[in-house]
């Protein structure tokens, strides 16, 4: 955030400076009255500003710092105006509402410019307002509610930082963390562990209270939402960033303070008592001035470097799409980082205003910047290399100095509000730089220093950043900090939030989102290390579809454990109890071996050979996709040497759509990479080159299929042409050869759920012949898994009727009875439908395929030999890995295992014994006597099983998706 350009030249008004020590404004008329003038009510808050305090500790927060959203400073005032005049009259909005002294902040004014609505916090020992509450308040009434009506709702968590939406909803920050239930049953909540306080994030709730729903989520304080016109809603995310370091010695560790670094190192201050003028030449931190800030880390010897980030994001109101808006991750270390945004006002030409200031600057000031985020990704990063200009620019005359106790001859800013009347002018707070010398206080110049600073006195003025001039509007006086304004105008450019729209004809409920080319990360085509590049793998001369992997979208519904269940499960004494010879299980009875997400198969939708894909999904639902090839296997576990595409993992944000919206995304994306890259409203550079031309075909393709424009992807060619969309819902897995010249109508495939003999994964039966938006495929093990290994068939390889139970069982009685199969209670794997001998609260089937059986290790010559238990500790002296993604070294065993739940190209133990797929072959590495275990279970399980045992790996193996079918044990 540095090298910012102001770009305004200072007013030297005679009268500012006398204007601004004497405080006589009030219900005088001057002649820049009409200069000032607006019909509109503004509100905002005061309050003396409080002393910054020894911030010592890289865990200490001074007051009103944005990253403590639930620090409680009673003393602070809302007070209403009318108009913005020099006379008008003024409201304490909460004087008796709480009946004692108060906090309040976060205000935000209803589009239509009638309501407001703010955080506030009653008394210490209030009985019904002890924590932060949302509150709303009526211009014309003067009347104030609260949201909450319900005490032990209100209540329930700390809520803050409000903000309307444009549909009439209003969103907030807060600790109850609404999706993990009552927490003060059992707290489930995600914290902040450095602080340890839970996590503050965004909620969405009607204005009377009612739906409230989490809409973000993780270890984050997601803070200051604003709408923006277009419905977004961008906010500010802080979390932290660590660094270890290794080579601090003790001369260099001590216990920091923030505001005047014994070493004049990167905290605070950092140049001892010289300053630099503005941000020009911030000081870099040093390892030296790391060390001095580090804390101990885990290992003897390390230290860890500990940095704040706080970055701007943009949601929409539903909760989909969250994505990083501008800023960067990993800004150089340096003085300058102590500086960031507060509270984002949108404009009206869509880029952000805000105030930016030093989090340990004791005046509690700082610039009024624009940030141009339309044109940026973040300072020096534009969008495009045709953008001009600088990333923030300074809407106040002059230049604001940020350090703390620098001199700022022009002053200091603490809150601002745009007009939004066309006009450029600005409400802000602003403190004029006084030096005091006995009674007298005079303007700061150039050659003051920090040892006669006086007493900022912050009043709220008109700036005209057109005509580089401030006027007073309400009267400063000292100790008086304005931390928040708002101006009641109504918004006439306040849109619902829509999105790009499709024009497809698809079924009610359904949206769209579009792939450029999943070969594109961040621009660079992956194709070309091994596969010659896009324009290779597109050319169907050079590429057939069996030589690429990467065949289909899958799109899944993602869910959160219902809150109640989580509990339930934890609390439940048998599962686990606190204490006694049986551990405790966690959430392993609903989840296995997965994570905690549950997950719905929603759809399909084939990639096109130049890695393009066209998706529809249910609206209104969060989902989340993966790349899967011809089996229906996640693609990202291929670990063949020569396979460059192993970025193709699910998709880590959920993603929601509104009915008919369409989302565009270019290709895949690197994390490491520190630009925003989700943004929808930016023309990135993309690797997929497109038709060579309008009305053209592509190289060597089927000429029947053009392009309507130059630079289309195959997938919106092949729409264009065939009149329709080609993805299917999830009850179908379909692939059709349109591509090569002529189409081989021989490579065309089809994997339907009802194909399946056992329970199909639908609660609907109807939508196996009707499928529609709300129908989904949710696969739960018991229900739909164990059915498979029940199911009597026949053996191909004998002939014989049989079951995998028959085989593959202890004591119990066949699942075939008149079927072929001797099992009994030394089979190595157990598939038998009951609880396991060993503990009766786990699944015996479940439990062995999941279990390792057996241990490996590659000999010198190459060959894998089996290593008995009794020998693990000789054979292996580097240890036992679990699943296999790359040849190891001499010395590591590797345990082997049917199933994984990392997914089902890494179970390729199990899979090799039914298919033929040659993307998990890295993972073949068993003995030779396994080969005729192989030959006997060729062609034992379906098509259609096969991929649904791919699809229950690749959601994460779990026990059970849909929560509902979950039973405690009877005892």
């Amino acid at each position: 955030m540095i090298g910012f350009s102001s770009g305004l030249r200072l007013l030297a008004l005679a009268s500012l400076g006398l204007v601004g020590l004497t405080g006589c404004f009030e219900g005088q008329i001057s002649e820049g009255q009409e200069e000032i003038l607006s019909d509109q009510p503004f509100a905002y808050v005061v309050r003396d500003y409080p002393d910054m305090g020894e911030t010592a500790s890289v865990n200490a927060r001074p007051p009103l710092d944005p990253r403590a959203p639930y620090a409680f400073k009673p003393g602070a005032k809302l007070m209403v105006r009318d108009r913005i005049a020099l006379s008008s009259d003024e409201r304490h909005v909460l004087a008796g509402y709480f009946g004692g002294e108060y906090d309040v902040k976060d205000l935000d004014v209803s589009p239509d410019g009638e309501r407001m609505v703010f955080a506030a916090h009653g008394p210490a020992d209030s009985p019904d307002n002890f924590t932060w509450n949302i509150f709303e308040y009526s211009f014309a009434t003067g009347k104030v509610r609260r949201i909450f009506e319900d005490d032990l709702v209100a209540n329930a968590g700390e809520d803050t930082n409000p903000t309307y939406t444009n549909e009439g909803r209003i969103i907030f920050s807060s600790s109850r963390q609404h999706s993990r239930g009552d927490w003060q049953k059992l707290d489930l909540r995600e914290y902040l562990e450095d602080f340890d306080e839970p996590a503050s994030l965004l909620h969405s709730v009607k204005p009377d209270g009612s739906e409230l729903v989490q809409i973000t989520f993780g270890e984050f304080h997601d803070i200051e939402p604003s709408t923006m016109n277009d419905g977004h809603v961008v906010f500010i995310r802080f979390g932290r960033i660590y660094e270890t370091l290794t080579d601090c010695t003790l001369e260099n560790i001590d216990d920091p303070n923030f505001n005047q670094h014994p070493h004049g190192g990167g905290y605070g201050q950092g140049n001892g008592g010289g300053f630099p003028s503005g941000l020009e030449d911030p000081k870099e931190w040093t390892v030296e001035d790391k060390c001095s800030a580090s804390l101990a880390g885990e290992v003897e010897g390390e230290r860890v470097f500990v940095e704040d980030v706080l970055s701007m994001y943009r949601i929409t109101p539903a909760g989909g799409n969250v994505h990083r808006y501008f800023g960067s991750l990993s800004e150089e270390f340096s003085d300058a980082s102590f500086i960031h945004y507060m509270d984002p006002i949108p404009l009206d030409d869509g880029n952000l205003l805000t105030t930016m200031r030093h989090l340990y600057n004791p005046i509690y000031g700082g610039d009024v910047v624009k940030i141009n985020s339309k044109n940026f990704f973040a300072v020096g990063k534009p969008v495009d290399e045709s953008v001009i200009g600088e990333a923030e620019e300074s809407m106040t005359p002059g230049l604001v100095n940020f350090y703390p106790n620098q001199v700022s001859p022009n002053g200091w800013y603490s809150a601002v509000a745009p007009y939004n009347d066309g006009s450029a002018r600005l409400l802000a707070s602003w403190a004029q730089c006084l030096t005091t010398e006995g009674t007298t206080s005079t303007p700061c110049e150039g050659s003051a220093t920090t040892e006669d600073l006086g007493e900022p006195r912050y009043g709220i003025w008109m700036v005209d950043p057109t005509e580089n001039t401030r006027l007073p509007v309400v009267q400063g006086h000292k100790q008086a900090l304005y931390t928040d304004i708002v101006i009641a105008d109504r918004n006439e450019l306040a849109e619902p939030y829509t999105g790009e729209r499709h024009d497809l004809q698809l079924e009610d409920n359904t949206a769209l989102f579009e792939i450029r080319s999943i070969y594109d990360l961040d621009g660079a085509d992956m194709a070309e290390l091994y596969d010659g590049g896009i324009e290779t793998r597109r050319d169907p001369s050079l590429t057939h579809p069996d030589d690429r992997s990467e065949r289909f979208i899958r799109v899944v519904g993602v869910r959160q454990i219902p809150p109640e269940l989580e509990q339930a499960i934890l609390t439940d004494e048998t599962l686990n109890p606190p204490d006694g010879p049986q551990p405790p299980l966690g959430l392993t009875p609903l989840v296995g071996s997965g994570n905690r997400i549950l997950y719905d198969v929603l759809s399909y939708a084939m990639v096109e050979p130049d890695g393009s894909a066209l998706v529809k999904v249910p609206a209104d639902t969060s989902f989340s996709f993966e790349v899967v090839n011809k089996y229906g296997k996640r693609v990202d576990l291929i670990a063949a040497p020569d396979y460059n595409y192993n970025y193709l993992m699910q998709h880590p944000q959920p993603l929601r759509l509104e009915e008919g919206e369409k989302l565009k995304c270019y290709g895949c994306h690197d994390p490491e990479v520190d630009i925003p890259h989700a943004r929808t409203d930016v023309e990135l550079a993309s690797a997929n080159p497109g038709a060579p031309g309008d009305g053209m075909p592509f190289p060597n393709a089927n000429p029947q299929i053009r392009a309507v424009k130059w630079k289309d992807t195959m997938a919106q060619a092949l729409v264009d042409s065939l009149q329709g969309l080609q993805a299917t819902w999830a009850d179908t897995m379909h692939f059709e050869d349109f591509w090569t010249n002529p189409p081989d109508p021989a490579l065309a495939f089809e994997v339907r759920y009802s194909g399946l003999s056992t329970p199909k994964p639908v609660t609907d039966p109807s939508c196996l012949t009707n499928w529609t938006a709300d129908c989904k495929a949710t696969i739960n093990y018991q229900e739909h898994i164990q059915p498979i290994w029940n199911a009597c068939r026949i053996d191909p390889n004998t002939d014989q009727l049989t079951s995998c139970q028959n085989c593959h069982r202890a004591a119990e009685n066949k699942t075939c009875p008149d079927g072929g199969g001797g099992g009994g209670a030394s089979t190595d794997l157990l598939l038998g439908t009951g609880n396991a001998s060993w503990d009766g609260r786990q699944l015996e089937s479940y439990v062995e395929l999941f279990e390792p059986d057996y241990y490996i290790r590659q000999s010198e010559g190459g060959d894998w030999v089996e290593v008995a238990d009794s020998e693990l500790a000789t054979m292996c002296p580097d240890g036992v890995q679990g699943d296999m993604t790359v040849l190891p070294d001499p010395g590591v065993c590797f345990a082997r295992r049917l199933m994984s739940g990392r997914g089902a190209i890494a179970s390729a133990r199990f899979f090799s014994l039914f298919d033929n797929d040659p993307d998990d072959d890295e993972y073949e590495v068993e003995t030779a006597e396994t080969d005729a275990i192989r030959q006997s279970h060729m062609g034992m399980l379906t098509e259609a099983e096969l991929r649904l045992i791919a699809e229950w790996l690749d959601t994460g193996a779990h026990i059970y998706n849909d929560p509902d079918k979950f039973e405690f044990p009877t005892q």
